[in-house]
């Protein structure tokens, strides 16, 4: 009796759960990886999957926009949701990639005035500042490089240095170790010879460079000392400090190249719904101050604050920053939506040589 009282209960309690495993999908969601993607499962994915019963699949790349491309070209999509750099956005959106969404049906654009506002496809997500970073027990009792102008300087501080594989952000970079003022990089960049001016910069300290691809990786090579400074995105700093009992700086005041990592959906996928729900949750104030606390990007939604500590609201790039920085505003996006495959190249060819 009590075996078959036990079965009946096992099968009343399976009938019960039948209706949320059918309802139950999944999505795939593609984002930096590492620290980011920690950061993703924590403050998102769990939440959403306890809220919801959706299921969602972790995977990361490098921004590589071929990626996307040979995904919808084909039909043969692997993701429904994609984090993206904010020229990936745009580029991406042009050419049909993601999307095309109406945010302000599912948030306000209030709460993302502050970080630029919409994409025409993608929803900001965080903000994100890039700069000079390095180990300050390495330079303790002696002078620590402090500007672009530093980093090119290989006889004051003998050593590799790190800079991201990719044209964007590395140019910026170069023109301010070129000395031209942040404020005025994309202008430069974009004006006639701007460009062959940041490549020979590089040219100039290419001997002594070591890329990296992702901000994990920018964070090994530091951290063990095969480059003695590197170009870096403040959240990763943050962590590899918390989780390796670590005191690197970065020196925001060398000159940063900052914007918002936006959130899409792929097009065409066949779990819009869901995507749309899962980007809902991604872009309220709770789970935004959550993803904060986990990598020290600050929150996209401005109402994310009101949940955050003012220590934790203190190592954000928002509190270090103007947000109309490198990366903002409509020069910065036309130039790199009609320069951005070609530069590519030109890096990629430049890098291997």
């Amino acid at each position: 009796m009590a075996v078959r009282n036990g079965l009946a209960a096992g099968l009343a309690l399976f009938a019960c759960l039948l209706p949320m495993a059918a309802a139950a999908g999944s999505i795939t969601v593609a984002n930096n990886g590492g620290a980011a993607g920690a950061g993703y499962r924590d403050a998102y994915y769990k939440p959403f999957t306890a809220k919801t019963g959706h299921v969602v699949v972790d995977d990361s790349f490098n921004q590589e926009l071929a990626k996307l491309r040979s995904q919808v070209e084909t039909g043969n999509l692997v993701w429904d949701v994609v984090s993206l750099t904010a020229i990936n956005e745009a580029t991406a959106c042009e050419e049909g990639l993601i999307e095309r969404i109406d945010w302000a049906r599912y948030v306000d654009p209030k709460d993302f005035a502050a970080v630029g506002g919409f994409g025409q496809c993608g929803l900001p997500n965080n903000f994100v500042s890039g700069s000079l970073v390095y180990d300050t027990k390495r330079y303790e009792g002696g002078e620590a490089p402090r500007t672009w102008a530093d980093f090119w300087d290989v006889k004051k501080f003998p050593g590799k240095r790190g800079l991201l594989y990719r044209a964007e952000q590395t140019l910026e970079v170069a023109l301010m170790a070129d000395g031209v003022p942040p404020a005025e990089v994309m202008t430069v960049l974009a004006a006639p010879g701007g460009v062959d001016r940041a490549f020979r910069k590089l040219a100039e300290l290419k001997p002594h460079i070591k890329w990296w691809k992702s901000g994990d990786e920018s964070m090994q090579n530091i951290l063990t000392g095969e480059v003695v400074m590197t170009f870096a995105w403040n959240g990763r700093v943050a962590i590899a400090n918390r989780t390796n009992n670590r005191a690197l700086k970065i020196e925001f005041g060398a000159g940063h190249v900052s914007g918002s990592q936006m959130i899409a959906i792929m097009k065409g996928t066949r779990k819009k719904d869901i995507a749309l729900d899962f980007l809902a949750l991604a872009s309220s104030p709770e789970p935004q101050a959550a993803f904060a606390r986990t990598i020290d990007y600050a929150p996209a939604n401005a109402k994310a604050y009101a949940f955050m500590s003012e220590a934790e609201r203190a190592t954000l790039p928002a509190n270090h920053l103007h947000l109309a920085s490198l990366q903002s505003g409509q020069l910065y996006l036309d130039f790199w939506l009609n320069n951005g495959d070609a530069l590519l190249q030109r890096f990629i060819t430049f890098a291997a040589q």
